[in-house]
Formats: C-alpha cells, sequence, structure tokens
C-alpha cells in the first residue's frame, strides 16, 4: 500500500485502499425490491439478421430455426384452436384441464413473449381453487401450540385467531426490527392509490396512523425478524418470497383506519396475482380502544365480529373466494377501530399465492403503468 506524507512533517502514513462495496446476496436483493441477475425469463425474440418473415410453420419444426426466430415461431405455431379459449384460460382451465389446454389453446395457455411481466396460465398457483379450506384445517390442526381459534368458517369467510402467536421478546423485537431503534423508519401512513396511471403510496384521510416497511438491512437481517416470518409461512404453508415486505404499525388516541379491504385490483392481472391472505400481528396490549371490526361477518349473537388487540396474538383471513382467489369476497373488509386510552402497536403480513418479491423485483407487481392482457377473472363477464 503506498505512503502519503504526514501533515507538518511528521511519519508517512499508509494511504487506504478504498473498500470495494460488498454485493448483495440474493436475498438482501429481493428484500430490497431489486432484480437478482440472472433470474430473469428468457427472452423470445427474432434474432436472424436476415429476417425471419419467410419462416413457414413446418420450419418452425427445426431446433435451430425455432432458436432463431423465436417471435416468429411463437406466432405461427402457438394458435388457439377454440374461440372460447381466452375465456376458459381466463378461469385456470390451463392447469385445471391441462392435456385439453394444451392441445387446444396453445396461445392462451401460454405467457406473452412480448410482455415479460405476463403470467404463465398453465402453472398452477401455490393457492389455487379449493384450497383455502385445506390450508385454513391443517393450520389449525398443526398448530396447536399457538392456541388457534376458528372465529368463523365456511360458509362465512375464514377468520382464525392465534392466541398466543408471538413472545413478548418477539413482538418488541419486532416492533426493533421494522421501526428502528429509535422508531426512525416510522413515517405517516398511507394508501395505495392510482395516481397518473401508477399504484401510488399516498396519504389518505380514511388512515390515521404510523407506519413502516421491511425493506431495511437492520430490518430484514434482524434475527427476531426472520423467526417470525418462518414461524407465519410455515403456518400458511409456503414460501418466504410469497410475501410482501412487513409492514409495521403504530396508532395513538384517536387514530384509526376506517372500513376497507386490503385487495388491490392493480395486482389482479400482475405476475404476483392478488393478495391471497392478511397475517395480522398484535405487538401490544391497549388499554381501550382499536380491535379489528369485520362488519360483515357475525358472531352467533348476530353482532359484528370484533377482535381485540392482545400482545403476541394474530389474525389470519382470506381475501378471495374459495372457489377463485380471483374473486375479491367483500365480506372480509374491516376497519381498525379507534384507539381510545393508550398504544396500539401491530404488524400487517400480506401473502400472495405467488412469488411477490420476484415480481416487485421485476417490476411486474402491479405497480407500474402497463396496459396487459386480461389474465384471470372473478366471476363477471370474461374479458379479452
Amino acid at each position: 500500500t503506498p505512503l502519503r506524507p504526514a501533515a507538518g512533517g511528521g511519519r508517512p502514513q499508509q494511504q487506504r485502499t478504498p473498500k470495494k462495496a460488498k454485493e448483495a446476496t440474493p436475498h438482501e436483493l429481493r428484500q430490497q425490491g431489486r432484480q437478482v441477475p440472472g433470474s430473469e425469463r428468457a427472452r423470445c425474440a427474432d434474432r436472424y439478421t436476415g429476417g425471419c418473415g419467410s419462416v413457414s410453420e413446418a420450419d418452425c419444426g427445426k431446433a435451430d430455426v425455432k432458436a432463431r426466430c423465436c417471435l416468429t415461431c411463437f406466432k405461427k405455431t402457438c394458435v388457439d384452436r377454440d374461440p372460447n379459449c381466452i375465456a376458459w384460460a381466463q378461469k385456470g382451465q390451463c392447469y385445471l384441464n391441462a392435456e385439453y389446454m394444451n392441445a387446444t389453446c396453445c396461445f392462451a395457455c401460454s405467457p406473452d413473449p412480448e410482455d415479460r411481466c405476463s403470467p404463465d396460465p398453465s402453472q398452477r398457483p401455490d393457492v389455487a381453487e379449493n384450497d383455502l379450506s385445506k390450508v385454513f384445517e391443517r393450520a389449525v390442526s398443526n398448530f396447536s401450540q399457538y392456541g388457534p381459534r376458528i372465529l368463523s368458517r365456511p360458509p362465512e369467510p375464514w377468520v382464525v385467531f392465534f392466541e398466543n402467536l408471538l413472545t413478548d421478546e418477539e413482538t418488541d423485537g419486532i416492533f426493533e426490527a421494522v421501526g428502528g431503534k429509535n422508531q426512525e423508519y416510522l413515517k405517516p401512513s398511507t394508501t395505495a392509490q392510482v395516481v397518473n396511471g401508477k399504484l401510488t403510496d399516498v396519504p389518505d384521510s380514511i388512515r390515521t396512523s404510523w407506519n413502516a416497511w421491511c425493506q431495511h438491512s437492520f430490518c430484514y437481517n434482524h434475527p427476531v425478524h426472520e423467526k417470525a416470518i418462518t414461524r407465519i409461512m410455515d403456518i400458511v404453508g409456503l414460501p418466504h418470497d410469497h410475501a410482501e415486505h412487513m409492514q409495521l404499525l403504530k396508532y395513538g388516541p384517536g387514530e384509526y383506519y376506517r372500513l376497507h379491504h386490503d385487495w388491490i385490483p392493480q395486482q389482479e392481472q400482475a405476475l404476483c396475482g392478488p393478495r391471497v391472505y392478511t397475517f395480522f400481528l398484535y405487538l401490544s396490549d391497549v388499554e381501550e380502544g382499536g380491535g379489528t371490526r369485520f362488519p360483515h361477518i357475525k358472531n352467533p349473537d348476530g353482532t359484528p365480529l370484533i377482535v381485540q388487540p392482545k400482545r403476541g396474538s394474530a389474525v389470519w383471513w382470506p381475501h378471495g373466494m374459495e372457489h377463485n382467489l380471483w374473486q375479491k369476497d367483500d365480506r372480509t373488509h374491516h376497519e381498525a377501530m379507534p384507539v381510545i386510552k393508550g398504544l396500539k402497536r401491530a404488524a400487517n403480513y400480506w401473502i400472495h399465492g405467488m412469488d411477490f418479491k420476484g415480481s416487485m423485483a421485476a417490476g411486474c407487481d402491479g405497480r407500474q403503468q402497463l396496459k396487459p392482457r386480461i389474465w384471470r377473472t372473478g366471476d363477471g363477464a370474461q374479458r379479452r
């Protein structure tokens, strides 16, 4: 290492070579919402400099021609042979009835080679038709150590309460991990709204609280945070990357979140698909008020279901319908009732049936100004 003269004629001092910045790991990149190198979908494009206009459908049967003229060959050979193909694909038939659909509806059951954010209709999501009851029943049966209690079940929406999901040390650890040692990451809460064609987090009068997201290294490297999300994802039976980043919440006296739904319409056609579950963590007791109220789900006596905050507990519910996860279940509208006395600490953990963090890193999580093909629909009319 070269030496540089010391100020004032003193002894020479070593000149430090600047340290090379440490490369982020794939886990860190995804936590930051950045693309992992090498994870991009292979691009189907025409690479033949002489042009592919003269290539025939028969020519595309040759591997070398298909490699040089991928897009042209896709358009010539991957066609739908029934006018109902798109409508069938929008209802999940590409994986529910794979043999017939693969033979009849190639285009409808294939990702769009010109849209990097297009889902693969032939791939079954990890939470799909008629899965909800199986998942909730398995969780209640297999995780009795957390004190699960069924508050609502079909024909009403599933709502399951866990009496003791977290220890006191873990509730404190989560609050510190996401919010920072001095709560420096907490900011006024926002809601997701479309602004200039893009989904954007903006202030909203229906929500008065503070929040923070686990997208900083102090949080996603925090051992308590990692332990908590591992426990949650074990319960729901999904990989970690299917979940959005944990959102911390803090409500003071008089603060609330009016009636709302956690469903985001812009995610319906996104690579990640819509949110499937909310796993809501209570990180503190509240002296008075602050309950989570479901006005459309009733107790046996006919009163609305209200879950009262209890430190270390959690409540879990789905967003879509059992028979179609792309059909929003309006019965799970809910509100954070105003805190009357004390302080409410809590956290949202929103979970998808497909990889969310990879979709976000690729810019395909529904926030971008895209005009995608309609890949899936709820129970309304099919659309192209």
